[in-house]
């Protein structure tokens, strides 16, 4: 570098020049990363959500009509109506209506079964009791098992833990599990896995999924906001001393210095981000707490849309870019599974998933999932509403799966899986179409929402389930 046809200036004359604590500056590290524009040509996403149902859906009530790119939304997904071009339905291949056999996201090789292997692990449950006794008797699936008790461990992470810790960088937490009555069921229903395949505990209440979004970063500790005051310090010296260097600069050295002058700033404004205003929590929503409500799951109505602020608040805030909700679990036993008495009945999910193809009971089936799908469009509203530095929404730069493990719960078919990849995903899947798939495995969708977030995962899963790379045709 040449300082405009003087001497040639050297590392220690420049270091001299702006001043030592520029050396000292931690955010220097942004200069080596790519500017927006190369990241928005990357197509990556930059927030993840998997919302999880048990129980299969409605069959009939769910899949749309019509081709892979005129197709009209089914009853269920009517709520994403707003967002049709933001969806990306992964359906099976149907015959009048009629989903095919074995067709779509589908667990081949597995017969029938009450627990379907499907975790965002795409790997066998092991050690289900204290006594360490497999989960897995046969091809008979997991056995029945009281939660209270269970304990459901795998060999490694779910893919929302290595995605989020991929992805973390300087955000606060690697990924959210939220949890709508979670626990109660026959079954282990656990979704989520740490780097050891733990079972990651879900939060389940307004008061401990709030204090453990907000409770350090509603007000900031005496260290943050003096770091804070020292990362304001330095950049506001080395912008003095940019400007006075910039006269004895060349047109191409300005613009390096410039440059590296935009990332300072943008570092700034993530700082201001956090911990300004942009990051105050949400109006908190009044989630009743006695028994009566908890039990019947009254609760369930507010507790669900104070999770999904919660869910956009801390994507907002840089707090994490991975977040899981579980709408319920699976199995009978106890409280029998989520229940939603607001829309005029108490039956539990599980029950009503047992229609024996009874039209009153189908009914009840059709809104409990449309109701779930009303609370992820709510999401979807959220993140619209919220813009980054560069106007662009959260919705555009966010990939939300909405799976099940079941196709149908009577039958607890394991083909044509009710899954829906929602939202502008960075522009990294071709949305507003329904694919009728063959069989396919569930795992390659796992990989392709890694992929989206710019994850490479050169392999996943185990046994049956494993696979090494996404599912084609998804890209844009």
């Amino acid at each position: 570098m040449r300082l405009s046809g003087c001497r040639q200036i050297t590392r220690r004359d420049l270091g001299r020049l702006i001043g030592s604590a520029a050396l000292a500056l931690p955010c220097l590290e942004l200069f080596g990363r790519r500017d927006v524009q190369a990241q928005a040509a990357g197509k990556t996403a930059k927030y993840a959500v998997f919302c999880y149902t048990p129980d299969g859906v409605n069959q009939a009530a769910f899949w749309p009509s019509g081709g892979m790119t005129d197709f009209a939304l089914s009853p269920i997904l009517t709520p994403f109506q707003a967002y049709r071009d933001k969806m990306l339905v992964l359906g099976p291949e149907m015959t009048g209506g009629v989903p095919n056999k074995e067709s779509g996201l589908t667990y081949s090789g597995r017969p029938p079964q009450h627990q379907a292997p499907v975790t965002l692990a795409a790997r066998i449950g092991k050690g289900c009791e204290a006594g360490g006794d497999s989960c897995i008797a046969g091809n008979r699936g997991l056995r029945y098992l009281d939660q209270g008790t269970a304990v459901n461990n795998i060999d490694g992470p779910s893919i929302d833990t290595l995605i989020g810790t991929a992805v973390k960088g300087d955000s606060l937490f690697s990924n959210l599990n939220l949890g709508l009555h979670p626990i109660g069921g026959d079954t282990p229903s656990d979704i989520n896995f740490d780097e050891n395949g733990q079972s990651l505990k879900r939060l389940a209440s307004a008061d401990e999924a709030w204090n453990r979004v907000f409770g350090a970063a509603v007000a900031p500790s005496a260290s943050a906001q003096s770091a804070k005051h020292k990362h304001t310090a330095v950049s506001n010296f080395l912008h003095a001393r940019f400007d006075t260097l910039r006269p004895q600069l060349s047109v191409h050295d300005r613009q390096v210095l410039d440059s590296h002058l935009t990332s300072l700033v943008a570092y700034e404004e993530q700082v201001r981000r956090r911990q300004d205003a942009i990051c105050e929590p949400p109006v908190r929503i009044q989630v009743p707490i006695d028994d009566m409500s908890v039990r019947t799951g009254a609760d369930t109505e507010t507790l669900s849309p104070l999770f999904m602020d919660l869910i956009a608040s801390s994507f907002a805030c840089d707090l994490t870019k991975v977040a899981s909700v579980t709408f319920g679990y699976p199995g009978g036993g106890g409280a029998g599974g989520l229940r939603m008495p607001w829309l005029g009945f108490s039956d539990p999910l599980h029950g009503v998933s047992h229609h024996g193809d009874d039209p009153a009971v189908l009914d009840k089936y059709r809104q409990m999932h449309t109701w779930i799908a009303s609370q992820i469009a709510g999401l979807m509203d959220r993140l619209a509403n919220i813009q980054d530095a560069n106007g662009v929404s959260l919705l555009d730069q966010t990939v939300i799966y909405w799976f099940n493990r079941h196709g149908d719960g009577n039958a607890h078919t394991n083909y044509a899986l009710p899954n829906v990849l929602l939202g502008g995903a960075g522009g990294h899947f071709h949305m507003g179409r329904f694919l009728q798939l063959p069989t396919t495995s569930p795992t390659k969708v796992l990989i392709s929402i890694a992929n989206a977030m710019g994850v490479d995962v050169p392999s996943f899963g185990e046994l049956e389930f494993a696979e090494t790379s996404g599912l084609a045709g998804l890209e844009a």
